[in-house]
């Protein structure tokens, strides 16, 4: 399955983080977790959705 890299920037910071999803208009949990990990966050907003790692 092919991924696509996407570029997330962290709004309090600033720094810039880069992700291989699979489908970057619909995050599964397990990116949103892996993600929100690396980043140290609780939630995310990707592609105008907002998603929550709880």
């Amino acid at each position: 399955m092919k991924k696509t890299r996407i570029k997330i920037t962290h709004q309090i910071d600033k720094t810039v983080h880069h992700f291989l999803v699979v489908d970057p208009k619909n995050l599964t949990s397990a990116e949103v977790k892996r993600i929100c990990d690396k980043m140290n966050v609780t939630a995310l907003f990707v592609n105008g959705r907002m998603y929550g790692n709880l």
